[in-house]
């Protein structure tokens, strides 16, 4: 029994071990993948249809605006008065792009070229070699329009009015264009002042589930965010 015992801690520790060497956790600090990703973020559930809304805090907001929902058109409560709600961590995948490119449409983890400490999460829009163009909210690689998968169907990928920017961009032979899925406020390839692109070797890993993300309860009265297991879910 003692045996057995030992055996199941050392496979438990292995376990552990080569788990930390695949795979890594990481928190989400920016609404620039919203919806895909949450950061840090102000929600509600509209009290007409349940649908949930949720609001990156890096979006200005008026004291005493109420946003309407996004599904029905109902008027939400007031936003600012809503407590924030830490974002998602999610795990990211160290191994998957050891043996294949990255593909268009896929989420990536990448070191930034201007700070190879800070760590990035974006959607890979343009392939090396490619043309790049946004045009009318949509992407066209090489002239011809690129088919948006489901999980980024309704996204419009325009530049930010006000931040005039080319809107074509032709990639190295080595470089992958990248966007947020939240364009609006979103630092990605359209705005980069060292270059559009983000050199193959920069890319770490892939990020596939998120596996601790959160919600506000009311504890006596009191806000406090919980554990939301409902919305564990892969990263599309």
């Amino acid at each position: 029994m003692r045996k057995f015992a030992d055996t199941l801690v050392g496979l438990a520790l292995a376990l552990i071990v080569v788990g930390a060497w695949l795979t890594a956790p990481f928190a989400v600090v920016s609404g620039s993948m919203t919806p895909t990703l949450l950061g840090p973020h102000r929600a509600f559930d509209c009290a007409r249809c349940g649908a949930r809304n949720v609001s990156a805090i890096e979006v200005p907001t008026m004291s005493g605006f109420r946003p309407a929902c996004k599904t029905c058109g109902a008027t939400g409560p007031q936003l600012d008065l809503l407590p924030i709600v830490p974002g998602d961590r999610m795990l990211v995948d160290y191994t998957t792009l050891l043996f294949r490119e990255p593909r268009r449409w896929e989420v990536v983890a990448f070191r930034m070229p201007e700070s190879a400490s800070r760590i990035a999460v974006k959607r890979i829009i343009g392939l090396p070699g490619e043309t790049v163009e946004l045009r009318d909210g949509e992407v066209y690689i090489d002239g011809r329009l690129a088919p948006k998968p489901s999980a980024v169907a309704k996204i419009r990928y325009d530049n930010i009015p006000g931040f005039p920017q080319p809107t074509q961009w032709k990639l190295a032979a080595d470089e992958y264009f990248v966007l947020g899925d939240n364009p609006q406020i979103s630092d990605d390839s359209r705005y980069w002042t060292f270059g559009a692109g983000v050199p193959s070797q920069l890319i770490v890993g892939k990020p596939f589930i998120v596996h601790f993300p959160s919600r506000t309860a009311s504890w006596y009265g009191r806000p406090v965010h919980v554990p939301d297991l409902a919305a564990i879910r892969y990263i599309r």
